[in-house]
């Protein structure tokens, strides 16, 4: 029979069982018409070791800010640090709040403030590498986030009220500089600027202002929206290609104006709308533990990366194709990477379990030779058919990975399922990429497969090179029902 290219599965796209097209730990790749096939998949990029923080009671990254491309404000457990370009890192002080914290800084000259408020309430600034508690009028309610533009810092309060500083001068608020996000009586939880719009979000709306440069109060409403931000941590701004063009854009999980989960929402302009599949949503659904929802953005060879994790899952949206894969460690069923920035050229890494930092890498070698498993089910996953691993090319050489005599499917047709070993180096650590591809069948006939053949990169063993998988075709002949 002719050789009938299949499917590698370009994301993940899981029903309700957890089978079918899932892809782990990498990302789909357009490679164009002039190749074999159109995509490829290619593993993510690894990391290797970075700082590590210090202090009493240091942990988990709960916000940071890239100060100057040479100092990294870090808020990790309930101490500040600052990192150099080195990796050393320097005890600030401490913050003694556990949640999320927020930071933006302004054009003060010599010295630019920087701006913290912990979602729990803290406000800290720091100046010139001291840090001080500001005086804030008893008559102004506590801050539960931060953000900056033009100057100013601009700060949300839970009741709904927000508030401005004088511009560059982040300690200096007056009682009588803030406005009221009024749309929906659903208060205000994050302040998110994005181009020239400022976003006050709530959990069941957002409304957007710009600087008019009014004397009484320089911001104005633009528009109002009735979808809101179910989980701040998770809100992200960055730029992406929307239809064909860049755009400043927000991506958060939303909730509808009744304030329930309405989907993962990505907001360009002034109308939201859903990127996420009914796996993400299923996640963030059954997630036990909701506080711990964030998300990050990240580059990853020129592929735009938002990143959604909690305590049981990571999911990660490539911006470039609109397509969700799922991230996971060794021994983790989630991502152990729970925050990035981007800092002196390099994009940095949280860990999720201690104050580790880690710069992202697309050159390290494993420390043991690269394998291809493969498996394959008649029963959509359920039950799964072991065949040997296959060793793959050194440098310079291409493999065509082969096997033989798969046996027959029924109706349902054949799930293969192909685990690249040591793909991914996580601090010294090999990690695997792995493709659950979609079912193979000529429905309702009964398929005899007689091969399967598995092309996968030149120098993917124990080299630098990008890991992956180009294509994948089987030699099958369909039998009377």
């Amino acid at each position: 029979m002719p050789i009938t290219p299949i499917s590698l599965g370009m994301r993940s796209n899981p029903n309700r069982n957890d089978t079918q097209a899932i892809l782990v730990n990498g990302y789909a790749e357009l490679l164009g018409d002039e190749g074999e096939q159109k995509w490829a998949l290619y593993a993510c990029d690894g990391f290797s070791s970075f700082s590590t923080l210090t202090g009493s009671g240091v942990g988990v990254v709960r916000g940071w800010l890239n100060f100057d491309d040479s100092t990294l404000y870090v808020v990790a457990g309930q101490r500040i640090n600052r990192v150099n370009t080195s990796g050393t890192a320097t005890d600030m002080g401490a913050l003694a709040t556990t949640g999320s914290a927020y930071m933006a800084r302004n054009r003060k000259t010599p010295d630019a403030q920087i701006g913290i408020v912990t979602s729990d309430g803290l406000f800290r600034l720091i100046e010139a590498n001291a840090v001080s508690t500001p005086t804030v009028d008893p008559d102004i309610p506590t801050f539960n986030s931060i953000c900056g533009m033009d100057g100013y810092f601009i700060f949300t309060t839970a009741s709904g009220e927000w508030f401005i500083s004088a511009i560059d001068a982040g300690g200096t608020i007056d009682e009588l500089d803030f406005a009221q996000a009024n749309t929906n009586p659903d208060n205000a939880t994050l302040g998110i600027t994005r181009g020239r719009d400022l976003l006050i979000t709530g959990p069941r709306s957002i409304e957007a202002y710009q600087n008019t440069g009014a004397t009484d109060f320089p911001f104005e409403r633009v528009t109002s929206i009735s979808i809101g931000l179910a989980y701040a941590p998770a809100a992200v701004n960055l730029a992406a290609v929307v239809d064909g063009e860049t755009a400043d854009v927000v991506i958060f999980p939303g909730n509808n104006s009744d304030g329930a989960y309405a989907g993962v929402m990505l907001m360009a302009g002034y109308s939201p709308r859903k990127i996420s599949t009914p796996d993400v949503d299923r996640c963030i659904r059954d997630e036990p533990d909701k506080s711990s929802i964030r998300a990050f953005t990240r580059i990853d060879n020129g592929h735009v990366m938002y990143v959604l994790t909690g305590s049981t899952f990571t999911r990660e949206y490539n911006c470039d194709t609109q397509l969700w894969h799922h991230r996971k460690s060794s021994a983790l069923n989630y991502w152990r990477i729970v925050d990035a920035c981007h800092f002196n050229g390099k994009t940095i890494l949280a860990d999720y379990a201690s104050g580790v930092l880690y710069q992202q890498s697309s050159s390290l070698t494993p420390g043991t030779a690269s394998t291809v498993q493969m498996r394959h089910s008649n029963t959509n996953g359920r039950t799964w058919k072991t065949r040997d691993a296959k060793a793959v090319g050194g440098a310079g050489t291409s493999k065509i990975l082969r096997w033989h005599a798969l046996g027959q499917s029924k109706e349902d047709g054949k799930v293969f399922e192909l685990t690249f070993s040591n793909a991914i180096v996580e601090n010294g650590t090999g990690t695997i990429m792995q493709v659950i591809t979609p079912p193979v069948h000529q429905f309702p006939r009964v398929v005899e497969f007689n091969e399967l053949f598995v092309n996968v990169p030149a120098g993917v063993s124990q080299t630098s090179n990008a890991k992956g998988f180009y294509s994948m075709a089987v030699d099958l002949e369909a039998l009377e029902a």
